[in-house]
């Protein structure tokens, strides 16, 4: 088990979270640039001191600031793998892979074995001789991680590990470094800023912004119980908190949302959750998702059943793709309409065919609606 708790004060920002991770799994530091999550992997491998803090992995110590233990870097059994993978472009992939066992003196017959052990765990054989410019990008991520595996380190520390390759390329090493993770059953800790990749690899995520945590837990608390509009927005729904206000129904109710002067109250289905007994009471703290899959659009005040309905002003209209309509594909589009100013954009998901009727643009005003069923509100 690894345990971490860190608090310090940065140029930036203040870095506070606490956490715990399980032998043999994976967890991930998801959020955006800066938010903190590439000086925590520093901070794990010694390379930068917190002010105060305890690191621990499996009841070994490596930095407690109250009881001053601070094991140096070279004495952690830990792996590290930059961003940029940090090969030797002047070494062979061996003496590259071997660099850290030779910079501790092992025997030169037990650095063979490591070496020939951590390529065939990459999937690397035969490739020893060649140098960084002679592989791929994908190669060289592999020898990175290599030359991590090859001090059998107790912590592996990744800090986004698929970054410097192109899109495709990124594709097709995802499913080679899943792999290598499962067969290694290392613990390790993963940095990226890309949602799909928190949710293939992490066993446990944290979102951390601005070296805050936001939100920890696995892929389904992420899914259905986002808590920053950070996060909705990479699962890619519609993200609102406010207070509930009044209860119209057992399930149903409204909630004021928090807009600043503006008033806006939607009606919303309580969905359960787990460890619950009893419904939220009137006041609390909520949260609300609306799929933008199902919200209807109009160009004049709809006649609707529909429990909510909003008039806004279109601020983008983005292509995100095409789905199969009979024998032919029909294009999707993403529209936001900005209901007030103090508020993040509405946006609803619609054929490039229903925008062409409805004569949609930039700047024009629209009323979306959506029934109180398909906004789900969660505490």
């Amino acid at each position: 088990m690894l345990d971490i708790t860190i608090d310090t004060h940065l140029s930036t920002f203040h870095l506070s979270l606490r956490f715990s991770a399980v032998s043999g799994q994976t967890t991930v530091l998801l959020g955006e640039s800066g938010a903190g999550k590439s000086t925590v992997l520093r901070i794990l491998a010694g390379l930068l001191k917190p002010q105060r803090g305890r690191i621990a992995l499996n009841d070994m110590v490596y930095f407690d600031s109250e009881q001053a233990i601070d094991v140096p870097p070279q004495e952690r059994p830990f792996g590290y793998v930059f961003q940029d993978y940090a090969l030797f472009p002047h070494l062979t992939v061996f003496e590259n892979v071997a660099f850290g066992l030779q910079a501790q003196r092992f025997p030169r017959s037990l650095v063979r074995r490591r070496v020939g052990e951590a390529l065939e765990q990459v999937r690397l054989p035969g490739l020893d001789q060649r140098r960084p410019a002679q592989l791929s990008g994908g190669q060289q991520q592999r020898v990175a991680i290599a030359r991590a595996l090859a001090l059998q380190p107790q912590l592996l520390l990744l800090d986004e590990p698929l970054a410097a390759l192109d899109v495709q390329t990124r594709r097709e090493v995802r499913q080679e470094l899943r792999r290598i993770l499962a067969e290694v059953d290392v613990t390790t800790v993963l940095v990226t800023h890309t949602y799909i990749e928190a949710l293939l690899f992490g066993q446990h995520i944290i979102v951390l912004e601005q070296g805050q945590v936001l939100q920890q837990g696995g892929q389904r608390d992420l899914l259905e119980h986002p808590r920053s509009a950070y996060v909705a927005e990479l699962v890619g729904v519609n993200f609102f908190r406010g207070y509930i206000t009044r209860y119209e129904s057992l399930a149903v109710c409204a909630i004021q949302l928090h807009n600043g002067t503006q008033a806006v109250e939607l009606l919303a289905t309580l969905r359960e959750q787990a460890g619950s007994v009893s419904r939220p009471t009137v006041g609390e703290a909520a949260f609300v998702l609306v799929d933008p899959r199902s919200i209807t659009l109009y160009p004049t005040q709809p006649d609707s059943s529909a429990r909510n309905t909003f008039r806004g002003e279109i601020v983008q209209i983005v292509r995100i793709g095409s789905v199969s309509s009979g024998e032919e594909r029909e294009g999707v589009l993403r529209v936001s309409l900005l209901l007030t100013t103090t508020m993040p954009p509405l946006t609803a998901e619609i054929t490039e065919a229903s925008a062409s009727r409805l004569q949609l643009y930039e700047g024009a005003t629209v009323y979306a609606t959506f029934k109180a069923t398909d906004a789900r509100a969660y505490t």
